[in-house]
């Protein structure tokens, strides 16, 4: 059967989306999967992607995009068993194929260099797409909807033509475009996948072992670290798959076991040593291979713990000369044997069946010799005029750097600072500037460093040997640092309760205008006032009243002022008038019930080891006088202050050296007092994990009584003559810290 492409042109509108035609059988749906992916190019104009299905070929449901260009190939109820999420190609039109599989479909992302105009073709169970270039061909209005979300079915196969005359094959299905924006980034979130394929392990004869483990594909990010005796493998965006968490036992060796766990969405290896050691881990393709040996001495081992590898032989001399025995060894290994005029003496020996090399090393021990190996040449002499070559060497090449000629290099930094930089090349220089005698410092005595804070540039004068040094001293340290964010979180709850009851009294008499020889009033000033009146004449109808009228002070005239502060309601009784004298009763209570709660969430984003410091609130001033009389003002923070050095710890986990102040000025006192909460300790999480650092529990019980004596304690009516008051206060303040880490690095490509 032969399939006919029905040709689109490329729209040009602002949503940049280009017309997909393909051509497709009308089978149905069936499941399968894909094994593999090819491009060849039949002529320059020409491009076909072919797609190898297990069975038989499966038609997709296609989106083209620009911007950039792009072909989008759904295929549902298939699976996928490529090797590589990404594909590479650069051929034709085909940049790349990017394939993600969730558990009903798998989508391709073709990555184009230009709009084409695209058909396939069905041959058994492969899928051809062809690419050519848009042809100049009428094309017929296409309805453009909305994006279906990525694990939706298939957009419905349907075409709205505003002209009739223009009608596709009958054998032609045109695909309903859909205007998807970004369709790598929707399926970035919903496809999680695993990183590993497979983790291998192999001993060494020197008791290390090399470690390999295999990728899923090789733009998986990959940190290797050292900590301790472990060597810790992260994985960076991608999980370790459930038949590979395990732990293996290795056994003896310098390896111990390697653990494979997920710490959330990142994998993480842990190789556990037994004792001191090196590696040196390298990737090639979508391998890592980790190669651990035991660490090189510092000194020559001795003949007892040297290890030796030559052939065996069998020497046996009586009284033989030395240079004699050395040209036999030499003829023997056919090795290259050099030795020194000073070389002289005799020596006896048997040796039975021992490797030449330690054979050598005897001999040369008896004599108070040595050697040094160069290349293929083996040279032989004294110990003591080695050593005194040796220093000599050392010797010239000190006097060397006074005579090397001076270069200037400017070396522009990235990351870090140009006067950090400086600091540690110029560390150990004497206050004089000249280099140090210890040999701590970098520089020669007379190199010098300067720096251009505006550019953040070295400028570097020294000798070539020097700024080699110095530049790979920058390579290793001038690198990105990674970022923390700290979020604190402090809490503050209140709830208080208080309940006052109280009373007072009054008692007064008319006045001297009544009764002179009885004046009773609550205070001396009262009964002043009582002597003192007016006398105030009122005529109604004709008829004249006169009465006395008094400027009485209140409350200085109750006889029992206990009434409740800040009363909620009260209320008043007059209890007895008669004759010149007024009896007066007031009752007054009040009932408060406060809850509250502050919230406060001081947020920081600094860099590893770098402290970060957060404030916000108040500063309070304060007079202060010096000796000298004169004053000067200061001021005192009353605010809440996050200052936090972050350490993030090579298996990811974040120690953090936090100090939080939550203060508040109290103004109840002249001069203002200020309220301090803080906090300061030193923890290690996890990432993104959330720790109370503490919490501070306060609960105030009161009960006070204001009573007059005597009175206040007869039975009954005590309660006209005290103040009761009952106080609970209780306060709460909890601090919760979540730091996360800032990775810029986990991103799915």
């Amino acid at each position: 059967m032969n399939f006919n492409a029905y040709p689109f042109r490329s729209s040009t509108s602002k949503l940049a989306v280009a017309v997909a035609a393909i051509s497709v059988s009308s089978s149905l749906y069936a499941a399968d999967t894909i094994k593999t992916i090819s491009v060849n190019q039949p002529t320059a104009a020409l491009t076909e992607l072919n797609i190898d299905f297990a069975t038989a070929a499966v038609t997709p449901t296609a989106y083209e995009l620009s911007s950039p260009t792009r072909l989008v190939l759904d295929f549902p109820n298939v699976s996928n068993q490529m090797p590589s999420r990404v594909q590479r190609f650069n051929q034709g039109f085909i940049k790349d194929v990017t394939t993600l599989t969730n558990d009903n479909m798998t989508r391709m992302i073709i990555a184009l260099t230009d709009q084409a105009t695209f058909s396939t073709r069905m041959v058994n169970n492969r899928l051809v797409v062809s690419m050519q270039a848009n042809l100049p061909t009428p094309a017929a209005a296409v309805e453009v909807s909305e994006v279906p979300p990525v694990v939706a079915a298939p957009p419905p196969v349907t075409v709205v033509s505003k002209n009739s005359a223009v009608k596709p094959p009958s054998d032609t299905m045109v695909v309903k475009v859909n205007p998807l924006l970004n369709p790598a980034a929707s399926v970035v979130q919903q496809y999680n996948y695993d990183g590993l394929s497979a983790i291998n392990y192999n001993g060494t004869s020197n008791g290390g072992g090399n470690v390999s483990i295999n990728l899923v594909n090789d733009s998986i990010g990959v940190d290797v670290q050292r900590m301790g005796d472990e060597l810790v493998v992260r994985l960076t965006g991608a999980t370790i798959p459930s038949r590979l968490q395990k732990q293996l036992s290795v056994g003896n060796g310098l390896v111990k076991n390697i653990i494979a766990t997920n710490q959330g969405r990142n994998g993480v290896i842990r190789i556990g040593m037994s004792a001191d050691y090196e590696y040196k881990a390298f990737q090639t393709g979508n391998q890592l291979n980790i190669n651990i040996d035991p660490p090189k001495k510092l000194r020559e081992p001795t003949i007892e713990e040297r290890s030796y590898s030559g052939a065996p032989l069998s020497l046996e001399f009586q009284d033989v000369n030395v240079r004699t025995i050395l040209e036999v060894l030499g003829q023997h290994t056919n090795t290259n044997i050099v030795a020194s005029d000073s070389v002289n003496g005799s020596i006896t020996l048997r040796l039975i069946n021992v490797p030449w090399d330690q054979a050598l090393d005897i001999i040369l021990k008896s004599k108070n010799l040595d050697k040094r190996v160069n290349g293929n040449v083996i040279w032989v002499a004294p110990a003591a005029e080695l050593a005194k070559q040796e220093a000599d060497e050392l010797k010239a090449q000190q006097d060397k750097k006074v005579l090397d000629p001076l270069r200037t290099e400017y070396i522009r930094l990235n990351y870090a600072k140009a006067t950090d930089i400086r600091t540690l090349i110029e560390a150990g220089r004497s206050n004089s500037g000249s280099a140090s005698s210890n040999g701590s410092t970098l520089l020669t005595d007379r190199g010098t460093v300067t720096i251009d804070d505006r550019t953040n540039t070295l400028i570097v004068k020294d000798t070539a040997e020097t700024i080699t040094n110095i530049r790979d001293l920058i390579a290793k340290i001038d690198i990105p640092v990674k970022q923390v964010m700290i979020e604190a979180r402090i809490v503050s709850a209140s709830d208080a309760f208080s309940k006052e009851l109280g009373v007072k009294w009054g008692i007064l008499s008319q006045g001297a205008a009544s009764n002179r020889n009885l004046l009773v009033g609550g205070s001396a000033q009262t009964v002043n006032e009582l002597k003192k009146y007016t006398i105030t004449s009122n005529t109604v109808n004709g008829v004249t009243t006169s009465y006395p009228t008094y400027n009485i002070t209140t409350p200085n005239n109750l006889n029992v002022n206990l009434g409740a502060a800040n009363a909620a309601g009260s209320i008043a009784f007059g209890l007895l008038s008669i004759s010149d004298l007024l009896l007066d009763l007031e009752l007054s209570a009040m009932q408060a019930d406060n809850k509250g709660e502050v919230i406060s969430s001081p947020k920081v984003l600094t860099a590893d080891k770098q402290t970060a410091k957060i404030m916000s609130g108040t500063q309070i001033p304060y007079q202060e006088a010096s000796a000298s009389g004169a004053t000067s003002t200061s001021f005192k923070d009353a605010a809440l202050s996050l200052e936090v050095t972050p350490n993030i710890t090579p298996e990811g986990r974040i120690g953090m050296d936090l100090t939080i102040e939550n203060a508040s000025a109290d103004t109840s006192f002249n001069p203002p007092a200020i309220n301090k909460d803080s906090i300061k300790t030193n923890v290690v999480v996890d990432d993104g994990q959330t720790v109370v650092l503490g919490g501070v529990f306060k609960n105030t019980l009161g009960n006070s009584v204001t009573k007059v004596p005597f009175l206040g304690d007869l039975p009954y009516i005590d309660r006209f003559f005290k103040r009761t008051s009952k106080n609970n206060i209780k306060q709460e303040l909890l601090i919760f810290v979540t730091p996360k880490l800032v990775n810029d690095s986990a991103r799915i490509n």
